[in-house]
């Protein structure tokens, strides 16, 4: 941002001490949408980050940077946050592997927020087993986040050669091939049949938050609600705002300034029964498939509306703080990739890297690297 143009951090996050401590070799910073506000990529100061597929579309938002630096050869693994999709889109739209872990699996410490209620910090790799061993290295309980969890972790990639016959992944009705276009349909129906041949069982499962009279637009208030309690303030004492903050953070600081407080603690009041009625779904099945967005990736010039409807798979799950990974699945008539999502239970990421493991192991996605 801007605003944040001359700051110098005194520490690091949590998860780069823990990356450090592991042996990581951090190469740099990499550009991301401003304060992580937006799926697109664009950042009015520091330049856009391109989609190295296309460079006239956009890598997905907003770790951004982070996706494009490994699609593109620059590094092997790195970090993201997701708060509504920032880890899984990009890795989608980039060809990538990215997961979103349990809320509170890796501490938050040292993350500027976008949303407390939904933030989690999660690494993109371009293969399962990359991916499996960045989270090994970033998982764990830190006293300084209050929302980490004291869980043992466990072994990430000792289960990636496991079979998952007999393993039931579910489709969900009136949710998982909504709105789809028609290449992304095509991809999202052989990855079923792909993991059909190693054994997995598809299964249709009801999940009544998740039919089309679910209000997405409530979740993306909380969001905002508390974006604009965290970056509000400091905002409006700017003298200087209109030029240290780009259109996507005044919008979105707009927007959230209107949300009555009531409405935000009456939606957050209802998130514990929503979220059991969605979890009531590993009662049937291990795990469950989406698409990543409904779309391939956009133009980069394509209007706010068209990157809203990539947090349709998206910001659902982020509301359960239930794990999720996005993973290649397929690739456009003009060579985009595109990505599927696995959702499972709470701290069942072991799971997730096992199916999106043996999945990689049928298919060629994670081996194409852009043209560039």
């Amino acid at each position: 941002s801007g605003f944040m143009r001359e700051r110098i951090p005194t520490s690091d996050a949590a998860v780069v001490r823990r990356l450090h401590d592991a042996g990581v070799v951090a190469l740099g910073k990499t550009n991301m949408n401003e304060f992580a506000a937006g799926t697109s990529g664009v950042n009015a100061f520091f330049g856009d980050t391109r989609n190295p597929w296309d460079i006239a579309r956009s890598p997905g938002g907003s770790s951004s940077g982070t996706a494009v630096a490994i699609a593109s050869g620059m590094c092997l693994g790195g970090v993201g946050s997701d708060g509504g999709g920032s880890i899984r889109i990009p890795a989608a739209w980039c060809g990538l592997v990215g997961i979103r872990p349990t809320i509170g699996r890796v501490s938050t410490a040292g993350e500027y927020p976008r949303s407390y209620s939904f933030d989690c910090v999660g690494p993109l790799a371009r293969t399962v087993r990359d991916c499996a061993l960045l989270l090994q290295a970033m998982a764990g309980h830190d006293a300084a986040d209050p929302r980490s969890l004291a869980d043992p972790v466990p072994d990430y990639a000792r289960d990636l050669t496991a079979s998952v016959a007999g393993l039931r992944i579910g489709v969900i009705d009136d949710f998982s091939r909504r709105g789809l276009d028609a290449e992304t349909a095509t991809a999202f129906d052989a990855a079923i049949q792909t993991l059909t041949r190693r054994g997995a069982q598809i299964k249709t499962v009801q999940i009544p938050p998740l039919t089309a009279g679910f209000e997405y637009s409530a979740l993306f208030d909380i969001m905002l609600y508390e974006f604009n309690q965290i970056l509000g303030e400091q905002y409006r004492a700017c003298a200087d705002r209109a030029t240290l903050f780009g259109p996507m953070v005044q919008s979105n600081l707009a927007r959230g300034v209107q949300i009555d407080g009531k409405h935000y603690q009456r939606v957050l009041a209802e998130r514990p029964a929503r979220v059991e009625q969605i979890r009531r779904a590993f009662a049937e099945v291990e795990a469950l498939i989406t698409p990543v967005t409904p779309m391939l990736p956009p133009l980069l010039s394509a209007g706010p509306a068209m990157f809203d409807q990539g947090r349709q798979f998206m910001l659902p799950f982020s509301f359960a703080g239930l794990p999720a990974i996005s993973l290649p699945c397929g690739v456009s008539a003009a060579g985009l990739p595109i990505g599927m999502q696995l959702v499972a239970d709470r701290l069942q990421e072991g799971l997730l890297f096992r199916i999106a493991a043996a999945f990689e192991a049928e298919t060629p996605f994670h081996r194409r690297r852009p043209p560039g």
